[in-house]
């Protein structure tokens, strides 16, 4: 069954890609199923460039914020949402660079809205000219860094079931809202700490552990120009390359088990020594991040410790309800 057009919303973070945007809040007005509302969390770079799109967009809402990272943008998307569609059961966030199929919407939705046990649902991303794959969901290989199914491959159909997946990329991702409030911590869904990348799997690493799943769900397609590549790698700001590689550490302290750990040390160890000689060889302007991680440390093993307790709060009550007398 096709949920109703309120069933969900959508929020756009955008650091100064406003051409991108364009195409994007024209593919969101473009959905078979409408939104019921649209808000874009915009950093400010070109007040005069936003309010082009404000005036091209009138329905939707345009919001201007200092630049405090993926995750703060998101956090705040959510939040409007909840306090200007209540009802609104999902919530779709898209990075300014994605253009989304007429039917992305109504898909993903329709998958989402099937199992109650999905908190994050992703379709399949496409590079431009629909050839290559961006991302068929994100996998967590033993190494623990995770990666995009197929990224860079050709689109021949070997991703074309939906499945189970460990993450979702944050450039385009539907969230169930009462999920996203069940595994927030500290008042935060996404961690603003990260302020780029890896925050999206952080994100999905929490919902396994709070007991909930991610989809992939193929038909739902889009097209995303995705700024880092291999091939482009030194065109991205090198303070954003460090949140990238520090960020690594953080999730790793947050949410790996120690079971965990331990069975893939070897896996873990042979990637971490190839990436000191890549970053000593190749990219040394990255090399500081190994402190910056040491410095957020203390607050990624607190926040761990807040999940922990969060969790052992949650089974008490389950063990609780299940002493009840039927």
């Amino acid at each position: 069954m096709t949920p109703p057009s309120g069933a969900w919303a959508a929020g756009v973070v955008n650091h100064g890609s406003y051409d991108d945007l364009a195409g994007c809040l024209a593919s969101l007005e473009r959905q078979t199923l409408s939104p019921c509302g649209v808000v874009v969390v915009d950093t400010g770079v070109a007040p005069d460039r936003l309010a082009e799109l404000r005036a091209c967009h009138p329905g939707y809402v345009f919001e201007q914020h200092a630049n405090r990272g993926w995750g703060a943008g998101v956090n705040r998307a959510l939040a409007w949402c909840g306090e200007r569609h209540p009802a609104a059961a999902f919530v779709l966030l898209l990075n300014p660079d994605v253009v989304l199929d007429p039917d992305f919407a109504e898909r993903l939705v329709a998958a989402i809205a099937r199992d109650a046990s999905v908190a994050i649902a992703t379709g399949k991303l496409l590079r431009p000219g629909r050839q290559e794959l961006d991302s068929a969901g994100i996998l967590l290989p033993r190494h623990r860094r995770p990666r995009d199914r197929g990224s860079g491959e050709r689109d021949v159909g070997r991703f074309d079931r939906a499945e189970y997946v460990f993450g979702a990329s944050g450039a385009a991702m539907l969230v169930r809202r009462s999920a996203m409030e069940a595994i927030a911590i500290e008042g935060e869904v996404v961690d603003e700490d990260f302020f780029a990348y890896q925050d999206d799997t952080d994100l999905c690493w929490r919902a396994h552990r709070f007991g909930w799943r991610v989809l992939y769900e193929p038909a739902a397609r889009a097209v995303h120009g995705r700024r880092w590549r291999r091939d482009r790698r030194f065109a991205i700001d090198v303070r954003v390359r460090r949140h990238s590689f520090k960020n690594h550490y953080l999730q790793l302290i947050k949410n790996e088990r120690t079971t965990d750990f331990l069975r893939n040390l070897p896996w873990i160890a042979a990637w971490e020594v190839a990436r000191l000689g890549f970053a000593i060889a190749f990219d040394r302007a990255i090399l500081p991040a190994y402190a910056a991680a040491l410095r957020e440390a203390p607050t990624a093993w607190a926040k761990r410790r807040a999940v922990a307790r969060r969790l052992a709060a949650l089974r008490s009550k389950v063990e609780i309800a299940g002493s009840q007398p039927s």
